[in-house]
Formats: structure tokens, sequence, C-alpha cells
């Protein structure tokens, strides 16, 4: 992001415009390949100017790196809301999965993020990753925490199990997102939610 940008985003104008800008790039780069899409699309799916996305951002993979972190700050904001309070570790955790569908069937910069982080060739990779570190050492906790409380079954390796649980999620998002446009995530979720929650209860 530019000096210019840094100041003009102080102001509401340069807010609402940094805002629309980012909306407009999320509905792009979940639609096409990072490879094709232009900034020139980026203008006209937000109705502003090229120059305007380059006064607040510079090029595409300013632009997408700025998805990117969009999708990291509003999954870590949903994750913090799911295992909040005072339910079980299990129910945290199954929380964290429904919530996180419903955050992607609704968010079209979280939609924009995660296709963009299937794609080696955008090259933030770092960027691209990090919400899913984040799910899987949440993922984990919350297990071990299950397991303090007895809400889930001893398990041998938590870490494992976490990362086999993300997958399977993410399995599930990519299908959804084939399918319909992950319009049918949450509900894809729900049903596996209670797959997982027989299989962490050892079939209780």
């Amino acid at each position: 992001m530019s000096d210019n940008s840094a100041v003009a985003a102080k102001r509401p104008h340069g807010i609402e415009t940094q805002r629309s800008i980012l909306l407009a790039a999320g509905r792009v780069f979940s639609r096409m390949a990072y490879s094709e899409a232009r900034l020139k699309d980026i203008a006209e799916v937000g109705q502003i100017s090229q120059g305007s996305i380059y006064f607040h951002f510079g090029n595409k993979d300013d632009v997408a790196r700025a998805v990117l972190n969009a999708q990291t700050e509003r999954m870590k904001l949903v994750m913090d809301e799911a295992t909040s309070g005072e339910a079980t570790g299990l129910d945290k955790l199954l929380s964290l999965f429904v919530s996180i569908s419903e955050l992607i069937s609704e968010d079209v910069l979280v939609q924009g993020g995660i296709q963009l982080a299937m794609q080696a060739e955008t090259g933030l990779t770092t960027e691209s990753s990090a919400p899913y570190r984040e799910w899987i050492a949440l993922a984990e906790a919350l297990i071990n925490e299950g397991i303090g409380d007895g809400s889930v079954h001893p398990i041998a390796d938590s870490r494992t199990t976490a990362e086999a649980l993300t997958q399977l999620c993410i399995g599930t998002q990519a299908v959804s997102r084939l399918e319909d446009e992950w319009r049918s995530l949450p509900d894809r979720m729900a049903k596996q939610s209670a797959i997982i929650r027989r299989l962490l209860t050892g079939g209780q």
C-alpha cells in the first residue's frame, strides 16, 4: 500500500473506496484464475477506475495480498467467536467448523482468498497458507481441551487428527465450490459435524 493510500485510508471516502476495491477483487479472484484476472476486471466489477486501484493498493499482487490479509482477519474473528465461552472442547471444535463454513458461503472476500490460496502461481505462499495453519493449530488445541474435559475420546496424536479434520473441511469446501459456489457449504458441514462428533467420541 502506497504512502498516499495510507493517508487516504484514514478518510471516510478513502475507507469506502478501499472497501469497494477489496470486494470487487474478492469477486474477481473467486471466479477467475489469478493469471487471467486483470486490474481492469476489478475496476469494472467495482465500477471504479484503475487509477484508484493503483492509488490505494498498487499492482495486482498488492491487491491479492490485501484480499488474503482480509481473509485471514475475518477468519480469525470467526475463530475467536466460535471458540469463546464455556462450551466443551468438542462443541467449540464443531462450532468452529460450522462458523467458518457459514463465513465462506457468505463472504466474497473470503471466497476470493480461498481461490488465491489454491493457486501456486500467485507467489503468495506465506500469506495464503496462514489461515489454514491457524485453523489446524486451533483444532488441535480444542481436541486437547476436549480430551481434558472428557468430551473427546482420548486420541494418541491430536495434531494428526486436527490436520485430518481440517483437510476434510477443505475438501468439503472444494466440492461445494464446484457444485454451487459455496451456497450448500453450511448444510454440508453440518452433516460432516455429526460424523466428526461420532468419530471423536468413540461412536457414542
